[in-house]
């Protein structure tokens, strides 16, 4: 199989860098990390997260909805939410 190939990324595209943020070292009061965060905050507008301790979370979230969708359609149906069908709730 050939592996896949993409155009070079144009040089005359503006971007800006994606800081990666560590929850814990903002937790610990590492003065840098927060600083890092202050800068993507008010200059960038956005950033990386990691060490945030969602992730189980976020992952029983998302079984909670694969179970959902796992049900039959006339167990889903009694939580249908006026749509025909289209939402359950």
């Amino acid at each position: 199989m050939p592996a896949l190939s993409y155009p070079a990324f144009p040089d005359d595209v503006p971007t800006v860098p994606l800081l990666v943020i560590d929850y814990e070292l903002i937790k610990a009061g590492d003065s840098k990390e927060i600083n890092r965060l202050w800068e993507a905050a008010t200059q960038l507008g956005f950033w990386y997260l990691k060490n945030h301790g969602v992730d189980d979370e976020v992952n029983e979230t998302f079984e909670m909805g694969k179970e959902t969708m796992d049900l039959p359609l006339e167990e889903k149906m009694k939580y249908e939410q006026g749509d025909d069908g289209v939402s359950f709730g």
